[in-house]
């Protein structure tokens, strides 16, 4: 399949690959209103890539860092122009040449869906199998051109094939969210059936696959949200208890526990709820930092963590492996995406508002074709 002319390739459908396509373009930071849908160049896959015809892409907060342009430590700055989109589901529509030995690759004009991590393979941490620590780490969408477009090049060692029962629209909701979700509940944060977890901002992509992972381990779930409507919607999902974000929901977590505390706090929000988070963990408790959506700075008292022996742990996106279970649970219909909108790409502005106003339960979808 290497080496061809890939502006001769053709998808099992027959279809040309064309020159150029339809993208989400960043080319200043800003509000929704910076984002402008634009003909750009068809991008050409390099060595071991592919390159897919999108269909669907979910939305996540690293999209809406993106066009803001937040930076700062660990946090490299966007290179502009830039078109974002981590979670992508497409058909194959070209292949790049070999990079190495052939391995199997996807048919033409198959659906897979995209792990959106990528490292340089060699390191001792990726020889580990954790890519995320790699010095070279790259996430497509934001490090590199990623999926809010009509055509996008990725590894193709970085696909897996999607299911035709799967809706495009279920699986792009999958990668970032679950993969992270996964990581924190199962791989880093060891939770064992019984224990109470706490889901701090659970109404989001990833408090929502926190929440259902958790109660699939067997796992007594609270929550906090900041409606009425998303409570009794998180309560429809299967939390045990969900507490009002706005009020002093730390009490009532507490409380909850008969005081003993939490034995595990899943906390995305960042800056302004981590230290209540903290103050919800029982002896012993670990809390999993996977985001800071709220903002990173903060004031801790040490002492609350260390006489406690609590433990404060990260996880960032999971690993090739993290990616598999989740795929494999959602195809099995084991774990269940929640969708809260889907909208055409032309309406990408109106979508990034509404996760910026946080009036989402679940993950919105752009559909791109």
């Amino acid at each position: 399949m290497g080496g061809r002319d890939l502006r001769a390739e053709r998808p099992a459908t027959g279809e040309a690959v064309p020159r150029s396509m339809r993208a989400v373009v960043i080319r200043r930071h800003g509000g929704p209103e910076v984002l402008r849908l634009e003909e750009v160049a068809v991008p050409r896959p390099g060595p071991g890539e592919i390159l897919l015809r999108v269909e669907a892409v979910a939305l996540n907060h690293l999209d809406i860092f993106a066009r803001q342009g937040l930076s700062g430590p660990g946090v490299p700055p966007i290179r502009l122009p830039h078109v974002s989109g981590v979670d992508i589901v497409g058909r194959v529509a070209a292949f790049g040449p070999p990079d190495g030995p052939e391995t199997s690759l996807p048919a033409p004009g198959q659906r897979v869906l995209v792990y959106p991590g990528i490292s340089c393979g060699q390191c001792r941490y990726c020889r580990r199998g954790e890519p995320t620590m790699c010095p070279r780490y790259a996430i497509i969408g934001e490090h590199r051109w990623g999926g809010l477009a009509e055509y996008v090049a990725v590894p193709a060692r970085n696909v897996v094939a999607v299911p035709e029962g799967v809706a495009p629209e279920v699986a792009a909701a999958v990668p970032a969210v679950y993969t992270t979700a996964w990581r924190g509940v199962i791989t880093v944060g060891r939770l064992r059936p019984g224990e109470r977890v706490l889901v701090v901002g659970a109404s989001g992509g990833l408090g929502v696959a926190q929440l259902q992972i958790a109660l699939a381990a067997g796992a007594t779930v609270a929550v906090t949200a900041g409606s009425e409507e998303k409570r009794r919607r998180l309560l429809e999902l299967g939390a045990s208890v969900a507490f009002d974000s706005r009020a002093d929901w730390e009490v009532e977590v507490r409380a909850w526990t008969g005081g003993e505390g939490v034995d595990l706090a899943l906390d995305a929000v960042g800056g302004p709820t981590l230290p209540a988070t903290l103050r919800c963990l029982g002896m012993g408790g670990r809390v999993v930092l996977s985001g800071a959506t709220g903002g990173d700075d903060l004031h801790l008292s040490v002492r609350e963590v260390y006489q406690w022996h609590r433990r404060i742990l990260g996880a960032p996106m999971g690993n090739w492996e993290d990616f598999l279970a989740v795929t494999r649970m959602v195809w099995a219909g084991l774990l269940h995406p929640v969708i809260h909108a889907v909208y055409p790409l032309e309406e990408i502005a109106r979508a990034e508002r509404e996760i910026e106003e946080r009036r989402h339960v679940g993950k919105i979808v752009i559909r791109v074709s």
